[in-house]
C-alpha cells in the first residue's frame, strides 16, 4: 500500500496541463466509438450478408460484413489501434503511462457495449442487464476512487512499476508497447470475454444469475470498503505530516486486519462473479481472461510487499502484520501464538 498522497500544489486544477489532460481522457475514445458506430451502420436497415471467407474480403462491404461477423477479432483489432497504439504514442510523447490508470475503469464498459448494441447480438436481456449493472457500478466507484487519490488532477503520476522501469530502462520508450498497453489489452479483452458469451449465445436466465450478481456487488463493496481506509490511512498521515508528528506506518485496522490486499480481493471477487455470468451461457473458455488477470494480480502483490519490505523502518512491523494477516481472502487475524 502507498503512504501518502501525491502533491498536487504545483498541479492547479485549472491550469494549462491538467485541462489539457482532462480533454485527452474525453478525446482519445472518439477514434474507436466513430468506427464502430460507422461499422455498426455500415449496411443501413438493410440485412447483413453471409460472411466471407478471410481470403474472399475484396470490397469495403466484404470487409464490414467479416468485421461484423468476427466481433472478437473486431474488438481486438479496435483496442490494438485505439488503446494500444494510440496510447503508447500519446505515452512516448508525454513520457508517462499515466492514461492507463482511468481507462483501465472505462474500457471495459466501453467493450461491453461493444458486444450488447452489436447488430447481430442475441442475449438475455436480464441476465445482460444484471451484468451490465454490476460493471456499471464497479467502474463509476473505481474511476471515483482513482480521481479521489488523485486529487482530481488528470495525469499527476504514472503508475509506480510503470515509472520504475522507465527510469532504470533507457529503451523503455518502446519496450513499453508491449510491457504496458499490448499486455494491458490482454487482460481488458480477456476479462470482458463473458459479455461476449452474453450477448451472442441466449441461454434464459436463472437463479444462478442473480447468484453471480449478488457476488459481483459484493466484491465491490470490499474494494470500496479497502479503498474508503486506506484514503483515510494516507489524509490523516498527510495531517500528521503538516502538523509536525511522526506518521503511521502501517494500516492493520477495520478491513485491512483480516487481509493485507483486501482490495485485491474485492476486484478478483467481482470478476471471478462476470467470469461465471459467462459460463452460465454455456462458454467456460470465457474464465480465461479471469485466470491471466489473477495470476498478473498475484506477481503484482508479491511485488508490493516487497515494496512494503524495503523500507528499513517498516520492515520488522510489516513482518510480523504478514505473520497474523491473511493475504487476500478476509479472515479473522492469528494470534501471536498462532503465528
Amino acid at each position: 500500500m502507498q503512504i501518502g498522497l501525491p502533491d498536487t500544489t504545483t498541479w492547479p486544477r485549472l491550469g494549462r496541463a491538467n485541462l489539457l489532460n482532462a480533454a485527452l481522457v474525453v478525446l482519445v475514445p472518439l477514434p474507436s466509438i466513430a468506427a464502430t458506430w460507422l461499422l455498426f451502420h455500415w449496411f443501413g436497415d438493410g440485412a447483413i450478408p453471409p460472411a466471407p471467407a478471410w481470403a474472399e474480403v475484396s470490397d469495403a462491404d466484404g470487409l464490414a460484413a467479416w468485421l461484423l461477423h468476427h466481433p472478437l477479432w473486431t474488438i481486438n483489432l479496435l483496442v490494438f489501434v485505439g488503446f494500444d497504439l494510440l496510447f503508447w504514442v500519446i505515452a512516448v510523447m508525454q513520457r508517462s503511462s499515466w492514461l492507463i490508470d482511468p481507462y483501465w475503469t472505462l474500457v471495459p464498459p466501453l467493450i461491453a457495449l461493444f458486444y450488447a448494441l452489436h447488430p447481430l447480438a442475441d442475449p438475455d436481456a436480464t441476465r445482460l442487464a444484471l451484468a451490465g449493472l454490476a460493471l456499471a457500478i464497479w467502474s463509476v466507484r473505481l474511476t471515483w476512487n482513482y480521481f479521489r487519490r488523485e486529487g482530481w488532477r488528470f495525469g499527476l503520476r504514472e503508475d509506480w512499476r510503470y515509472e520504475k522501469m522507465r527510469r532504470e530502462r533507457p529503451g523503455f520508450w518502446w519496450e513499453q508497447l508491449v510491457v504496458v498497453h499490448l499486455a494491458q489489452h490482454a487482460m481488458l479483452v480477456g476479462l470482458t470475454l463473458p459479455f461476449w458469451a452474453m450477448s451472442f449465445v441466449p441461454v434464459p436466465v436463472g437463479v444462478g444469475d442473480a447468484f453471480c450478481f449478488g457476488l459481483a456487488i459484493a466484491g465491490i463493496s470490499v474494494a470500496h470498503a479497502a479503498d474508503v481506509q486506506l484514503d483515510g490511512f494516507m489524509r490523516e498521515n498527510e495531517r500528521r505530516r503538516a502538523a509536525g508528528e511522526a506518521p503511521m506506518r502501517l494500516l492493520d485496522t477495520g478491513i485491512w486486519s483480516w487481509s493485507r490486499h483486501p482490495n485485491y480481493f474485492g476486484e478478483q471477487l467481482f470478476w471471478w462473479s462476470i467470469a461465471a455470468f459467462g459460463a452460465i451461457c454455456g462458454e467456460p473458455w470465457v474464465v480465461v481472461g479471469t485466470l491471466l488477470n489473477s495470476a498478473v494480480l498475484a506477481s503484482v502483490t508479491v511485488m508490493t510487499e516487497r515494496r512494503m519490505l524495503a523500507v528499513p523502518e517498516r520492515e520488522a512491523e510489516y513482518r510480523a502484520y504478514r505473520r497474523r494477516t491473511s493475504v487476500w481472502l478476509p479472515w479473522p487475524p492469528r494470534s501471536a501464538s498462532e503465528g
